[in-house]
């Protein structure tokens, strides 16, 4: 485990160098931001980088699962929706009332399409990533987590101080979608 969160902990690089080099093959992956990125969150410092942690992620999540570190970062994360993210909720729940960004329902909150857009620049302007290629992530995942203490995440991560605001960002940003509209 302490190689792997070293691993994360390796010199960020921006979205597009991501989208070019993240590879087809399992692992975990972590996701980067400078200080005063998101309001109200604070995350660890990365040891070279005038940066902080945000939220930390494995493909697959299971010996079942297809994924890859490439079509999750680059295919959900990167590219995708709030639908199929849930790195993309956490950050529109905490940004959406500071931007002005507007949310529908679906099965879950999802911003609008334009605002999906307005996210997708938000995250190649501000966000880093890490990643580790390792065979069997699942099993390394919440050491991982305990050890680095991203603010972002959700499952095992309840005692992080930041835990109670992220949750009740998104409980409001769940709300203002299922009323219509404006977070």
């Amino acid at each position: 485990m302490d190689d792997v969160a070293n691993a994360l902990r390796a010199d960020p690089v921006d979205l597009e160098t991501a989208r070019a080099h993240v590879p087809a093959a399992p692992g975990l992956y972590a996701w980067w931001a400078p200080f005063g990125a998101l309001p109200g969150i604070s995350g660890p410092r990365h040891p070279t980088v005038d940066a902080q942690l945000l939220y930390v992620g494995i493909a697959p999540n299971g010996a079942a699962s297809k994924a890859t570190l490439r079509s999750r970062v680059v295919g959900d994360h990167i590219r995708g929706t709030t639908g199929s993210s849930t790195l993309r909720r956490s950050l529109a729940a905490l940004l959406s009332e500071q931007q002005g960004w507007q949310s529908r329902w679906t099965t879950r909150p999802v911003l609008v399409n334009a605002d999906e857009l307005r996210l997708s620049e938000w995250m190649a302007e501000r966000l880093r990533l890490t990643w580790v290629v390792h065979p069997e992530p699942w099993m390394e995942e919440a050491a991982v987590i305990a050890r680095l203490e991203p603010p972002l995440n959700r499952a095992d991560n309840s005692a992080h101080p930041l835990y109670d605001h992220v949750r009740a960002a998104r409980t409001r940003w769940r709300e203002a979608a299922r009323a219509g509209g404006r977070s």
